[in-house]
């Protein structure tokens, strides 16, 4: 079996106060990474996951920032460096939510440019603001989502629209990053157990997806926390611009 190591890496996972984000961050601390744990509104979460980094022996550094407010990004990105070591070798775009589902003719502008800002702008003022303390051989993970490929549920187009642009803008900066030595991947988890799923579909809804899965079971936060663990690791060297999908096998196109 081959060890999965961080070693003395550096890693900032932004919206890491609760599921995926919080599994990521955990797993890259039992890899031996130091961890810098986003929280937008609830820090009590956020000191549980931090609290799970540091019972892995390893650095925790909380903070906070809306991301919907580009200054804040760039704020909480600078102390996340700085409480660091001044150096980030792993960032873990986690942040994003459906916000409110509405049908298209109701749709307003704001909430438009709400779901567009948190889903894939926050990204951008994320990287640019970690950039000038990129370590070498740094690597940048988006989480995108299964709507991305497969138009999401109902409702859902702008959250869509948003991840879908995240795969682009990973493509795109795969390519423009790989000169700097930097790589940069992506992750498309399908429905996982989170408080998402539980405050968007019912159970009843779950339970259907679940059955029309190939595997026949929903994912849990580890399943996506093992694909980033796998694209931070030497184990991807040779893997850049791709995206990843951990779905159950919910998009076989």
């Amino acid at each position: 079996m081959i060890a999965i190591e961080l070693n003395d890496q550096r890693a900032v996972v932004t919206g890491s106060s609760t599921g995926i984000g919080r599994a990521i961050a955990t797993a890259f601390a039992k890899a031996g990474a130091d961890v810098a744990v986003h929280y937008t509104k609830n820090l009590a979460e956020a000191e549980k996951t931090a609290a799970m980094v540091r019972q892995a022996g390893r650095k925790a550094v909380i903070v906070k920032a809306n991301f919907l407010q580009p200054a804040e990004i760039e704020s909480a990105m600078r102390e996340a460096a700085a409480g660091l070591g001044g150096q980030v070798d792993v960032l873990v775009n986690n942040v994003g939510d459906l916000i409110q589902r509405v049908p298209f003719e109701q749709f307003e502008t704001s909430l438009w440019d709400q779901v567009i800002a948190l889903n894939l702008s926050s990204a951008f003022h994320t990287i640019r603001a970690l950039l000038p303390h990129f370590a070498n051989g740094a690597r940048i993970i988006n989480i995108s989502s299964l709507s991305a490929l497969n138009g999401a549920g109902k409702h859902a187009f702008a959250y869509s629209a948003a991840k879908g642009g995240l795969v682009s803008m990973t493509r795109s900066l795969a390519n423009e990053f790989a000169s700097r030595g930097f790589r940069v991947n992506c992750i498309a988890p399908g429905v996982v157990r989170t408080p998402f799923h539980d405050r968007f579909n019912t159970p009843e809804v779950l339970e259907t997806v679940r059955k029309s899965l190939p595997l026949q079971r929903l994912g849990a936060p580890e399943d996506i926390a093992a694909a980033a663990l796998f694209l931070a690791s030497p184990l991807s060297a040779f893997v850049t611009g791709e995206t990843l999908e951990a779905n159950g096998g919910a998009h076989m196109g």
